[in-house]
């Protein structure tokens, strides 16, 4: 893979009372060692910066189960021919709780729509996500979910809150877990191992995979992708650093699309919350700005929720 531009490596000293430093390590967009850091970020476009606040453990509260209960009737009268008909218990999908080692805070429990089994159980069935995935995005958007603050608050951690609203929305669909694809590129390695990872080597070639319930993965900041394999992306040196989920596209008379919107967790640390942004453009606004990227980050590959 040709890669160009800068990549900056961030160290900061912290001095303990006892006389002994430490010398930390800050990593970009989706390569989250998870600790808890206080970090300085550029605001985007001009660069976006994925942190994990603190290490994550997740326990799944409940179980699954459904052992099928026979009766034998016992009357002689028909004893040996007459069986209870087998009756299944219901089974209750289970809910992550996620436990924050360096803090006492969970994440609240779920507050996304109930589940339904009419019009978006169908669309769920038949790989269409978008209209639960506005009702959960909307929730989201609510929540002002600063960048970098909270649990789950950095890029992939806004993906993993996508997911789990619509895992109540379309409970039989798979989604990677939070507890083994963490970041961006576990994310798009999941995927990959799901044979659902596709690259994009052209952007304006590739604009029919751009759809609602797409999730975009993208490059470093300043960064030329040109010939590249999965393994290149799952780099953390050179490989992804942001991802996002796509819930509009934007044609113009023509049926050629002229930009999408991304809704993913950027910006300033503290000071911009996950939203919906309109900035992806086939003729970008500046000549720094590949086409269909987010800011200076390329487009580089793309699945499906």
């Amino acid at each position: 893979m040709k890669t160009t531009g800068d990549f900056y490596e961030h160290r900061g000293l912290i001095a303990f009372t006892g006389a002994f430093l430490a010398a930390i390590a800050l990593t970009g967009c989706g390569s989250e060692k998870l600790t808890d850091l206080q970090v300085q970020y550029e605001n985007l476009p001009n660069s976006q910066t994925e942190i994990a606040l603190q290490e994550e453990k997740t326990l799944t509260i409940g179980e699954h189960s459904g052992t099928p209960l026979m009766e034998q009737v016992t009357d002689p009268a028909i004893k040996d021919l007459v069986w209870a008909i087998p009756f299944e218990q219901p089974t209750t999908i289970s809910e992550p709780r996620v436990m924050v080692e360096s803090l006492t805070t969970t994440l609240p429990e779920s507050t996304y729509p109930e589940t339904t089994y009419g019009e978006q159980s169908t669309q769920c069935w038949l790989n269409d996500v978008s209209g639960p995935l506005h009702e959960v995005v909307n929730t989201l958007e609510k929540k002002s979910l600063l960048y970098a603050t909270q649990p789950l608050t950095d890029c992939s951690g806004i993906f993993h809150r996508v997911v789990q609203g619509l895992k109540d929305q379309c409970p039989a669909k798979k989604f990677p877990s939070l507890e083994k694809y963490r970041d961006s590129r576990d994310i798009a390695r999941w995927y990959h191992e799901q044979g659902k990872l596709q690259l994009v080597k052209n952007a304006v070639d590739s604009t029919d995979l751009l759809q609602p319930g797409a999730v975009l993965f993208f490059g470093k900041n300043g960064s030329q992708y040109r010939e590249f394999s999965v393994e290149e992306l799952l780099n953390p040196q050179k490989g992804i650093a942001h991802l996002g989920i796509v819930v509009n596209v934007h044609k113009d008379a023509s049926g050629q699309v002229v930009h999408y919107e991304l809704f993913h967790g950027y910006g300033r640390k503290g000071k911009t919350p996950a939203s919906v942004t309109d900035w992806h453009k086939r003729t970008p606004t500046r000549a720094s700005y590949p086409p269909f990227g987010n800011g200076r980050q390329q487009w580089v590959a793309v699945a499906r929720l």
